[in-house]
């Protein structure tokens, strides 16, 4: 497992989960599970004197890849005799077979690349109608088939398996598809740019790291994580809000016994097993977030990208985002409401200086 992967002090600015840096102090680093469990919820409800309450699965409706289909422009063979000098009439004639219909989702975008990078060098040509549609139509055609690649390919399905996960840890998973993703990202950075076609050994390097990218599970891995991890936080939630209104952790602002015990569970267990499963989950989908945006797409947004990478539906990152900061407040209010100050475990306690 690459533990050399400390996540720099493990200071987190995120888009995606703003306040989310109050689960972040400590970073423990123990070998976990990608979510809290069943045996966690129980230990939340026994240190706020609630009764257990079942953990139910809470599946995602299936959500369909982004709709952006490759263009039915054609090239009429009269014009494609004059693309002839620039290497492009054996690629148009593939590409209107009916062989050329059906390949792989990597391949396509590799000819609609091609073509895209032909056209631009016909310079003589680009006074005429017909040649300026096709370069519009080819643009186009590239970031559809980067979309299609990235959402509804074979790879695309394997990267969401989740049979089996190569990796004992989120953090070890996130640290292996970030390297992967580094190749991925380069060659399709280049195809959306006005870049010529790369040659057949970045090809090949680019096909390998699809492999490589899909082995990872680590799509697969995030969405289920992310499922999970919603479901327990907001029953976690509903057994502090029920906590709180009863008042008898520390009835007047006076601890039991129970109440006394809170910040050392706060100390332990939360910092040691409920933080770290929580933290590294936040951490992932900051790196996946942070990697992706990169890739600058005009067909669809950076969040719909995103949200179709992981299969999730529109606003579920968000919705994350807020039952854990709730979920985080939620403590500190039962920690205040015992006169027990909050300790780092639940937010960073230092404020900023004032400057004068």
């Amino acid at each position: 497992m690459h533990r050399s992967e400390s996540w720099r002090a493990c200071a987190i600015s995120s888009r995606v989960f703003p306040l989310v840096a109050l689960l972040l102090a400590g970073c423990n680093e123990l070998e976990q599970s990608i979510a809290p469990n069943q045996s966690d919820l129980d230990r939340v409800a026994g240190i706020l004197g609630q009764p257990p309450e079942k953990l139910v699965p809470n599946p995602f409706s299936r959500v369909g890849p982004p709709r952006i289909r490759l263009s039915e422009t054609r090239i009429r063979f009269a014009n494609a005799l004059e693309l002839a000098e620039c290497g492009l009439l054996p690629l148009i004639a593939e590409r209107n077979s009916s062989l050329g219909k059906q390949k792989q989702e990597s391949s396509r975008l590799i000819y609609e690349w091609k073509v895209r990078a032909g056209l631009s060098r016909c310079s003589e040509l680009q006074d005429k109608e017909w040649f300026q549609l096709a370069v519009n139509a080819k643009q186009h055609d590239v970031e559809a088939a980067v979309v299609e690649l990235l959402t509804n390919s074979e790879e695309a399905d394997r990267i969401h398996t989740k049979v089996s996960p190569p990796f004992k840890t989120l953090n070890e998973s996130t640290s292996v598809y970030t390297r992967t993703t580094i190749n991925i990202l380069r060659t399709l950075t280049s195809a959306l740019s006005n870049a010529d076609t790369a040659d057949e050994s970045t090809i090949s390097d680019f096909e390998g790291s699809l492999k490589e990218w899909g082995g990872t599970q680590h799509h697969g891995t995030l969405h289920k994580a992310i499922g999970q991890t919603l479901s327990w936080v907001s029953s976690a939630n509903r057994i502090q809000e029920t906590a709180i209104r009863s008042g008898r952790l520390c009835p007047m602002g006076t601890p039991t016994e129970q109440g006394r015990n809170l910040q050392a569970f706060m100390q332990g267990f939360f910092k040691n097993t409920l933080q770290p499963k929580i933290s590294s989950l936040s951490r992932a989908l900051e790196s996946l977030d942070r990697q992706w945006s990169v890739l600058l797409l005009t067909r669809i947004s950076h969040d719909e990208l995103i949200d179709a990478l992981l299969r999730l539906p529109a606003g579920t990152r968000n919705e994350l985002s807020l039952v854990i900061k709730l979920h985080v407040d939620q403590w500190q209010r039962l920690l205040q409401g015992c006169n027990l100050a909050p300790r780092a475990e639940t937010t960073n306690s230092k404020k900023p200086s004032r400057s004068s």
